[in-house]
């Protein structure tokens, strides 16, 4: 055989090879918070854009050997997903065919028991490797990792849900539960998966990526310090990865948020050994008059939808310009917010964490669907009487959350964003008045933070507070009903000075 026949066949025999590998897709969604129902799409509003049907629609086209998977927080966030506390979502994951869940943080919105009641109603495996009881084993709820058969290839999934939980939600919503480091958990979860058989591991968590500035263990610490690992299905940071992050020769994917797109990773393995040779991810948008919507799950969305569309789609008052949420500065959503609460608490300041701020507002008609949406959570308002230096304390942590910056009404800070706790502010003022560290205010805020969530600790030492008992987002209403016309609040409340 000369040379070029020999070239010839070598070439032909690769790509033989390579069409031999056993092709199989990994749907993946994550942190979908209860939007079921398609929606205006931001940038062209007279399409639609999401939901489960197309969803369904796009993951029932597939012919081949696939995976589907959901990497957590999957029903707070609209009234479809948090009136029926998940029951909606839980409907929506049985009809497709989930293969595995893991547990994110707001998943223990509505308390352990009723998530608890929720899983057991999942037709699919609800996993998470690093949660742990009082008793100081693995929760009964969960299991921490599953193997699933596909092509004959068997495949270990394992999940992880945040460590961070202690600062994401209501103390009383995780009492007695430990939720541990997840790369510890990530190795021992891999090094178990194997013994049991699987070839191939995935990652299902909901730890969310690292970005600078961001100073926590996500998904490329575990794909470092677990080596094993083919995939990490990732979820918490609503990252649109459109192109996939591969640490340590670890794929790792997610797919943004709130269903507008799902994402579709592809696995080839070696019909031999059973392993993973290439590894690629794609993100597809949900256009439903692209994949079209699958009727079954059109009657489910709508079943749920008419439940909730009597009360929520009534009209409360009417925006005059769009007010979009901003996690990195000052943005007139949030102080309108803070403004209600102010007003109705009649305090010298207001709060509202950047992070609990979930939707933008639109210009126009404004619905009791769109003010949920806003404020989706069952947070309550507390006044609170503090010394001055506790007030600066709470407004410098405010400032420095990395993409959560607090809004604020009735104060006028400046402030470096790149400067240690407690060095924050280099001038604040309440009421046209420099803000006096002897002196006592009051804040309205949310009972979250009082309870020293997003790090707000400088709250437990108030003076005295008192407890409201309304949930914010029905002070939103009865604020919009109060105005009518809702406009915007001028800027100039946050002022950034450097970094």
């Amino acid at each position: 055989m000369n040379i070029i026949a020999l070239a010839l066949f070598v070439a032909l025999g690769a790509r033989a090879s390579a069409a031999e590998t056993i092709k199989i897709r990994v749907y993946h969604t994550n942190d979908i918070h209860g939007w079921i129902m398609p929606r205006p799409d931001k940038f062209q509003p007279r399409r639609l854009i999401g939901g489960a049907a197309a969803l369904a629609s796009l993951i029932g086209k597939e012919t081949g050997p696939k995976l589907v998977l959901d990497a957590g927080d999957w029903w707070q966030g609209t009234p479809e997903g948090s009136l029926t506390k998940g029951q909606a979502m839980a409907d929506v994951f049985n009809a497709i065919g989930y293969d595995a869940l893991v547990v994110g943080n707001h998943e223990y919105d509505a308390g352990a028991d009723e998530l608890a009641s929720l899983i057991s109603k999942m037709k699919m495996p609800v996993l998470s490797a690093n949660t742990y009881g009082a008793d100081g084993k693995l929760v009964p709820w969960v299991r921490p990792w599953v193997i699933k058969e596909v092509a004959g290839v068997k495949i270990g999934i394992f999940g992880l849900t945040t460590s961070n939980m202690r600062r994401l939600s209501f103390p009383k919503h995780v009492t007695g539960l430990d939720f541990r480091r997840e790369a510890e958990h990530a190795r021992a979860a891999v090094v178990a998966l194997k013994k049991a058989g699987a070839t191939v591991i995935i990652a299902l968590t909901h730890v969310g990526l690292e970005k600078e500035g961001h100073r926590f263990e996500g998904d490329q610490t575990i794909a470092r310090e677990a080596p094993g690992i083919d995939l990490i299905v990732g979820g918490h940071s609503h990252t649109f990865l459109t192109r996939p992050i591969r640490q340590n020769g670890v794929l790792i994917v997610q797919a943004g948020s709130y269903l507008v797109k799902v994402g579709r990773a592809t696995l080839e393995i070696d019909p031999e050994t059973k392993r993973v040779v290439e590894s690629s991810d794609e993100l597809l948008d949900l256009w439903p008059d692209r994949v079209g919507e699958d009727p079954a799950m059109e009657a489910i969305v709508a079943k749920h939808a008419e439940t909730v569309g009597k009360v929520f789609d009534i009209v409360v008052a009417t925006a005059t310009a769009a007010m979009a949420r901003d996690g990195e500065r000052e943005n007139a959503l949030g102080g309108w917010m803070a403004d209600c609460y102010r007003e109705r608490l009649g305090t010298d300041v207001a709060l509202q964490n950047g992070g609990g701020v979930r939707a933008d507002l639109p210009a126009g008609p404004v619905t009791l669907r769109k003010l949920f949406n806003v404020m989706p959570f069952d947070n309550a308002l507390v006044k609170l009487y503090m010394k001055g230096s506790d007030m600066r304390a709470v407004l410098d942590n405010g400032v420095g959350m990395t993409g959560r910056v607090a809004q604020i009404s009735g104060a006028v800070l400046e402030y470096g964003r790149g400067k240690p706790a407690g060095q924050r502010l280099s001038a604040a003022a309440i009421g046209d008045v420099p803000l006096d560290d002897a002196k006592t205010y009051s804040i309205a805020t949310l009972d979250f933070l009082v309870d020293g969530g997003d790090g707000y600790t400088a709250f437990e030492r108030f003076i005295s507070s008192e407890t409201t008992g309304i949930l914010a987002r029905d002070m939103l209403a009865e604020c919009a009903r109060r105005q009518a016309t809702i406009v915007p609040p001028a800027a100039g409340r946050l002022i950034l000075k450097g970094d």
